[in-house]
């Protein structure tokens, strides 16, 4: 009778050696556990591309030369212009990078900021892309305008960077900071 559960058990001497790879290294996270969901991926991709609509909309209505900011006849206006879709923009980035923080700790964190990043530099274009196409649809005619200027625009290509600088960069200083804060060997 109890011959028959010591056999079943194992024994000290019959388990191997410390040192072998059974026991040393761990087992490897399976591909599911360390990847996040396809859904959201594509849920952070396509929610910070499509808010480059709403900043469309803010870019026509608040700068010069737009919805209800002058006339669009002058032909100064295109800094004021460019500052105020650099503004949302940057606005805009520190939101979603915000927003992106509580996920730094889930599986695959870095994998949706990459995407979000990248959903961040598509709404960017769509905002510029959709802004002018409004200034085009509802502004002032500007084909006997005396300068190409005048027509509502962006000249500074730039501005379009910093939606997903911004987003990257608020990413990466709560990442730090938790690093900083976290004692030795944890994690934060």
């Amino acid at each position: 009778m109890f011959g028959g559960m010591m056999s079943q058990q194992n024994q000290p001497w019959d388990q191997q050696p410390y040192g072998t790879a059974q026991q040393v290294y761990a087992a490897p996270h399976p591909a599911d556990t360390t990847l996040p969901p396809p859904a959201s991926l594509l849920r952070w991709f396509s929610s910070t591309a499509a808010a480059g609509i709403v900043v469309a909309l803010l870019w026509w209505c608040a700068a010069p030369g737009g919805a209800f900011y002058g006339k669009g006849a002058d032909a100064l206006t295109w800094l004021p212009r460019d500052l105020v879709l650099a503004g949302l923009t940057l606005v805009a980035g520190i939101i979603t990078g915000a927003l992106l923080i509580p996920q730094r700790h889930r599986n695959g964190a870095w994998l949706s900021a990459v995407v979000t990043i990248l959903g961040c530099a598509v709404g960017a274009v769509i905002a510029w892309q959709l802004g002018t196409f409004a200034g085009v649809l509802w502004g002032p005619d500007t084909s006997s305008a005396a300068a190409e200027s005048v027509a509502f625009s962006l000249r500074s290509l730039g501005v379009l960077a910093l939606w997903p600088f911004a987003c990257a960069m608020v990413f990466f200083v709560a990442n730090l900071a938790s690093l900083l804060r976290s004692p030795v060997g944890g994690k934060g």
